[in-house]
């Protein structure tokens, strides 16, 4: 091949590429990404719930459930969704006319039901997903992503692009040591993360407290990471009598002590950082695509 033919092959790929490339608005959401070792923690009960509590508080908050396939965020609240985050992914559906309304107007968007479906993003539906998703971004002040169990490569993409990673685990040796796997997983893509832990299902604040520091003594020993605690969830009857009655349990019993704390915890995570959210130097997108053009 002479140069001129190597220039126009050149000239060509620059051009897929500016085509490929989402339009970054100007992003205003917080974003939050809520991981656990392993499934049965109580994860994605804990995010529900936190993002009512930010809705309270007046924010406008945006669930998005990314454990496509076994999203379990419509059962929590006792809701069904004409649309879910698939509809995005396979059909091109607008990413705002996917998203549905649960209670006290939460706007979430349900991950869908059905092993067969498969969370990828390959170069055909990256654009389009990543303009609806970034325009979302502008519209709200907080943005949490449920994410599934576990670490996939289709979701460690979006865990690594976010502010914050927030991971929960249980006082169970088990749950502790799959907190640290995904721990370890993380730390092992070089990236500079902001990594936080809540130990839910506590039987008081001293257990939750203990198992955080035996967590971050192992991480600080074995990794050379930090781990900062978030809060303790303590293991209140109210939590799975409204799970039973598909109803959030900051809703059932806004004073049970699980609601409180989670009301704490939401807190900690987000309105005590609204400076270094202004002072981030890459949106979402901007962190997501470049994750996703080097993968490809």
């Amino acid at each position: 091949m002479n140069r001129f033919d190597q220039a126009a092959t050149l000239r060509a790929k620059m051009k897929k590429r500016q085509r490929d490339l989402p339009i970054v608005f100007e992003q205003k959401a917080k974003t939050l990404a809520v991981i656990s070792g392993k499934g049965g923690v109580g994860k994605s009960n804990i995010t529900l719930n936190m993002a009512l509590a930010l809705q309270d508080k007046g924010k406008k908050v945006l669930l998005i459930d990314l454990d496509i396939g076994m999203g379990n965020i419509d059962i929590l609240m006792g809701n069904s969704s004409s649309a879910t985050i698939i509809d995005v992914l396979t059909e091109r559906k607008p990413f705002m006319q996917s998203i549905s309304t649960g209670p006290k107007g939460l706007r979430y968007i349900s991950g869908g039901t059905g092993l067969d479906v498969m969370f990828q993003l390959d170069q055909e539906k990256w654009p389009f997903f990543a303009n609806e998703l970034s325009h979302a971004l502008s519209q709200f002040d907080y943005v949490l992503f449920d994410m599934g169990a576990g670490l996939s490569k289709d979701q460690l993409p979006f865990i690594l692009s976010a502010e914050d990673i927030l991971i929960i685990t249980t006082p169970e040796p088990t749950a502790i040591m799959d907190a640290y796997s995904a721990v370890k997983h993380l730390a092992l893509t070089g990236n500079q993360l902001s990594m936080k832990v809540a130990v839910n299902r506590c039987r008081g604040q001293k257990e939750g407290l203990d198992a955080f520091t035996r967590l971050s003594r192992t991480i600080q020993m074995f990794l050379g990471e930090a781990v900062q605690f978030a809060g303790s969830v303590p293991d209140d009857v109210i939590v799975s009598e409204a799970v039973v009655e598909q109803v959030p349990f900051l809703l059932k019993s806004p004073q049970a002590k699980a609601s409180r704390s989670v009301r704490l915890l939401a807190d900690a995570l987000f309105e005590r950082e609204e400076t270094r959210h202004k002072e981030e130097k890459q949106t979402f997108i901007e962190k997501l695509s470049s994750f996703l053009m080097r993968r490809a």
